[in-house]
C-alpha cells in the first residue's frame, strides 16, 4: 500500500520493515507508517481515515502523525529494533541502533529504552516477545515491572492496539508470559490477572485457568475479536468458583459474570463499538457450542444457529480452540462434536433458504392495528421474528395472525 501523502516525508516502520530488512515476515501485525506531518494534516489528505488516539487508521494500516520530523516519531517508539524505518526510496532510518540487534545472532534482545519516557515501552516489548523479535532478560523485565504502572497514563487506543497486536503475534504465550512476569498484565488487564495462580488458592484440585486460557489464544485462529475472546473467556471464574462435596469445584454463571466484566474493559479501552458487541457475545455464549449433542433436534439446532447469528462461525472457531483436553480420546470427541454441528447448521440453513416459512396475509396490517407499531423497517423485523419461530417450532408451519400476534405479545412486541 503507498500512502497518498505526495509532498509529505514517510517510512514505514514496525514488523513490514524488519521484514523487508530480512527478520520474519509481517503476518497479522498492521502496516505502520511515521509521517512529518501533524495529526490535522493527516486528515486533510486522508479524510476516510479513522482517528484512533494519537494515530490514523485506513483499513489495516496504521499512519503515526510526527509533525516533529521521522527521526522523532521513531524514536518514540522506544525499542530499538522496532524504530526502524525504510523511505520512499528504500532509505534506511535506524535512530536508536535497531539494524544491529535485529542482525545479531541467537534472541535479541532490548539492549535500551524501557525506562524512556514512552509510558507504552514496556507493553511495546510484549508485542515484540509475541512476535518473537525480542527475549527480554531479567534485567530489562526488572526495568518493565518498576515502570508498569506507567501504562496508565498511555493513550487508551494506543494500548489496545499494542494488545490487539500481542495477540496476533506469531507466539502470543511468549507476549502474554512477558506481559504477566513484568506486572503490565496487572495494570492492563487485571480480570485476567486474577486468572494467574488462581487454581492453587482452591481447596480442591481443579485446572490452571491461567494455562488454560494461554492455550486457548494460542490455539484460536488469528483474527483479532476470536482472540480477545479466547484471552477474556474465563475473567469471571475467579469470582463464580463454588464447592460440592465431596471435592468439586464450579464455575456457574462465569460466562455471563465474564460478559458483564468485558463491558469495562470494552470501555476502559476504548473498544470500537462494533468489534465490542462481537467479543461480548462471543465470551457469553463460549460454552454453549461444547454443550452441543447429537441427540439434539433439528428445531433446536436451527434455534441455536440463529441466536448465534452473525457471530456463528466465529463461536465456533473459539469453542474448537477451548478444547485442551490432555485426554486424546476426550479431545477428539468434542471437536467431531463441533464438526457435526458445524454440518447440521449448514444443512438446516440450506433447507431453510430452499422454503421460506409461511406468515398470514395481512400481518402487516394486523402489527400496526393490533399492537401500534409504526410503519416502517420494525413490520419486517417482527415478520421475520414469526418467521424464525416457524422455523424452530415455536410456531405451526402456517400460523395464523392471532397466533403471530400472541407470540409477538409473549414477547414484549407489544
Amino acid at each position: 500500500m503507498i500512502p497518498p501523502l505526495d509532498g509529505l516525508p514517510w517510512v514505514i516502520t514496525g514488523a513490514e520493515a524488519r521484514a523487508r530488512l530480512g527478520g520474519a515476515p509481517r503476518r497479522h501485525a498492521p502496516l505502520e507508517f511515521v509521517v512529518a506531518a501533524a495529526r490535522e494534516t493527516l486528515l486533510d489528505r486522508m479524510p476516510e481515515a479513522a482517528a484512533e488516539g494519537t494515530w490514523l487508521r485506513v483499513g489495516e494500516a496504521l499512519f503515526h502523525p510526527s509533525p516533529d520530523g521521522l527521526d522523532v516519531g521513531l524514536r518514540r517508539r522506544v525499542v530499538p529494533v522496532d524504530a526502524l524505518g525504510l523511505g520512499q526510496a528504500g532509505v534506511l532510518l535506524d535512530p536508536l541502533g535497531g539494524r544491529a540487534a535485529l542482525a545479531s545472532p541467537g534472541p535479541t534482545f532490548v539492549p535500551c529504552g524501557v525506562d524512556a519516557e514512552d509510558a507504552l515501552a514496556g507493553l511495546r516489548v510484549c508485542a515484540l516477545a509475541a512476535e518473537g523479535v525480542v527475549l527480554p532478560d531479567a534485567s530489562v523485565l526488572d526495568a518493565m515491572s518498576a515502570d508498569a504502572g506507567r501504562v496508565l497514563r498511555a493513550d487508551r487506543d494506543a494500548v489496545r492496539q499494542l494488545m490487539t497486536r500481542l495477540l496476533l503475534g506469531r507466539d502470543p504465550v511468549a507476549g502474554l508470559q512477558t506481559l504477566e512476569q513484568s506486572r503490565l498484565l496487572g495494570f492492563v488487564l487485571p480480570e485476567v490477572a486474577a486468572l494467574v495462580g488462581l487454581h492453587r488458592s482452591s481447596r480442591h484440585h481443579h485446572k490452571d485457568v491461567w494455562a488454560h486460557t494461554c492455550l486457548v489464544v494460542r490455539q484460536a485462529i488469528p483474527r483479532a475479536t476470536i482472540r480477545w475472546a479466547a484471552l477474556l473467556h474465563d475473567i469471571g471464574k475467579p469470582w463464580t468458583r463454588t464447592y460440592e462435596p465431596p471435592k468439586q469445584v464450579h464455575f456457574f454463571q462465569h460466562d455471563e459474570l465474564g460478559a458483564v466484566l468485558f463491558e469495562g474493559i470494552a470501555q476502559r479501552w476504548r473498544f470500537p463499538e462494533e468489534e465490542a458487541a462481537r467479543i461480548r457475545a462471543l465470551i457469553l455464549h463460549h460454552l454453549r457450542a461444547n454443550l452441543y449433542d447429537r441427540a439434539w433436534s433439528d428445531a433446536a439446532v436451527r434455534r441455536f444457529g440463529l441466536e448465534m447469528g452473525a457471530v456463528f462461525d466465529d463461536l465456533m472457531h473459539l469453542s474448537r480452540a477451548d478444547v485442551t483436553s490432555r485426554r486424546p480420546g476426550r479431545r477428539r470427541e468434542a471437536i467431531a462434536n463441533l464438526y457435526d454441528l458445524r454440518q447440521r447448521i449448514a444443512a438446516v440453513r440450506r433447507e431453510d433458504a430452499a422454503r421460506r416459512p409461511v406468515v398470514p396475509k395481512g400481518l402487516g396490517v394486523a402489527l400496526i392495528e393490533a399492537l401500534g407499531v409504526r410503519p416502517g423497517p420494525q413490520i419486517g423485523v417482527l415478520r421475520r421474528a414469526c418467521e424464525d419461530a416457524v422455523r424452530c417450532g415455536d410456531l405451526p408451519a402456517e400460523p395464523d395472525i392471532e397466533a403471530c400476534l400472541a407470540y409477538l405479545r409473549a414477547r414484549g412486541a407489544a
